[in-house]
């Protein structure tokens, strides 16, 4: 086998097949307690995901159109910050939604840098990855709106969307942002001293890297760091043009998954041929020299991140800590919602988590929850019925009905029954919309969400969002 000049332990061409990001739809531009007049124009908001999402739902939202047929022996990397679960791999909940090979593993990884670990897998092994992260801050903190929630998503395996050049790592044990096990939010050491290690570490990996791939330069450069200190000298030291900082101000720091958001966000305005320097410095540094691939604008599954940064909607305050639990307010006089069982959980998987019909071999029709008789023509599994997904067709609201007792942290929800196109009919809860907003013939779009957590255990399950019947996905 021949070897690349320049690159004596790269074998063969490595990098990003396909991508995705994922933007909640919801932005916090003010978090004064007692505000006395509008909040100053210009300033920083954060991308806030809504009270039935965490870093499991969002994973699946960034994951779900670009990880079908993927082959047994891969790895399903979940990188976050902010696992649901402790001790329980949260990966394997994302693996189940996502109907994947049983054959294919799924791994957790934790911590700030777990998302720059993610992207080296994918871009030298091939892995599927989904960095996702869900950020709180106490209220009022310096630094609250500087954080915020997002997903990305990346498969490896080709090249379509970007092949990687070089790449280099530099660790440094650093105290600079840290959460004990119980502890609900982040520890943060004077970001005045963690800078200067954190920029020195950065420059160290992203000269070594631009050495091993011959390259004086590159057409973009994106940089992804813990101490914003740290990032904007680092963006003046490389000749950074600053769109990765408006990205960021825009959405806050986003954890495990802001290095991939940034390069998602650098691949969707890309054209083929162009180098990027992605740098991640967060405990050290890890940076990756990129070529742009010839398909790059045919591998994003899904919305831009620009685009989904101008479709959000505007969240006030109260409701933000109120969705967070940070600000405990009475609910409804009626009894917490029952929590799931295992065995259950575990026989009706294909419902629960994959959204599965059962299509009846006789007339065709759909039943849900799937079951062992048509609900349509009274044929048996007997007959030739099989399973179908509808998790990724467009349903129709045919009722309904607003819940002004819900458990959730809002006065009310609406509660809709839809008939899907093709075949089925769910009843489910609506999310991210104004419940008075809902109406009939309006098309809805299952999205995967936390429904509620009683005794220590999350139920997951499919909602239904508003959808605009669009096939570009631009």
């Amino acid at each position: 086998m021949e070897l690349k000049e320049n690159q004596p332990d790269m074998p063969d061409p490595t990098g990003i097949d396909a991508y995705a990001a994922y933007l909640p739809a919801y932005a916090l531009t003010d978090n004064r307690l007692d505000p006395t007049g509008p909040p100053r124009a210009g300033g920083p908001s954060r991308s806030v995901a809504a009270y039935d999402e965490d870093s499991i739902t969002m994973a699946v939202e960034a994951l779900r159109h670009l990880a079908a047929g993927t082959p047994a022996g891969r790895q399903l990397l979940l990188a976050t910050c902010s696992a649901p679960y402790e001790g329980k791999t949260s990966a394997g909940v994302v693996h189940e939604a996502l109907g994947l090979d049983p054959g294919v593993g799924a791994v957790d990884l934790r911590g700030h840098r777990a998302g720059a670990t993610a992207l080296d897998l994918v871009l030298r092994a091939g892995a599927l990855a989904g960095l996702a992260e869900v950020r709180t801050t106490r209220p009022g903190a310096p630094d609250e709106l500087a954080q915020g929630d997002a997903a990305a998503a990346f498969v490896g395996g080709g090249t379509a969307a970007a092949a990687l050049l070089a790449r280099a790592g530099h660790t440094v044990e650093l105290l600079d942002r840290w959460r004990l096990p119980g502890d609900r939010h982040d520890r943060v050491w004077d970001e005045r001293f963690t800078a200067d290690v954190l920029v020195a570490a950065g420059l160290d990996a992203a000269r070594r890297a631009l050495a091993e791939a011959g390259l004086d330069g590159v057409d973009q450069v994106v940089v992804s760091s813990s101490n914003a200190r740290a990032a904007a000298t680092l963006r003046r030291a490389l000749g950074g043009s600053g769109d990765d900082a408006s990205i960021e101000r825009a959405t806050g720091f986003t954890g495990a998954a802001h290095p991939g958001l940034l390069l998602a966000a650098a691949l969707d305005q890309a054209r083929p041929g162009q180098t990027i320097l992605l740098l991640s410095a967060t405990e050290g540094a890890d940076a990756f020299v990129l070529a742009v691939g010839d398909a790059v604008a045919a591998a994003r599954r899904g919305p831009s991140v620009r685009a989904q940064l101008a479709d959000r909607r505007q969240l006030g305050y109260g409701r933000y800590l109120r969705w967070r639990g940070l600000l405990d307010v009475q609910g409804p006089a009626r009894p917490a919602a029952p929590a799931p069982a295992s065995p259950p959980m575990h026989r009706r998987a294909g419902w629960k988590y994959r959204l599965e019909g059962s299509a009846c071999g006789v007339c065709g029709a759909v039943t849900t929850p799937p079951g062992r008789i048509c609900a349509a023509c009274g044929a048996t599994g007997s007959d030739g019925s099989g399973t179908v997904s509808l998790r990724d067709r467009t349903a129709r609201v045919v009722s309904v009905t607003r819940d002004h007792l819900t458990t959730m942290p809002e006065p009310e929800v609406a509660i809709v029954v839809a008939d899907v196109d093709g075949g089925g009919r769910l009843s489910a809860y609506a999310t991210d919309v104004v419940p008075a907003e809902v109406t009939v013939g309006q098309p809805m779009t299952p999205t995967f969400r936390r429904l509620w957590t009683t005794d220590a255990i999350h139920n997951y399950f499919w909602k239904l969002r508003p959808t605009e019947e669009s096939t570009d996905g631009q």
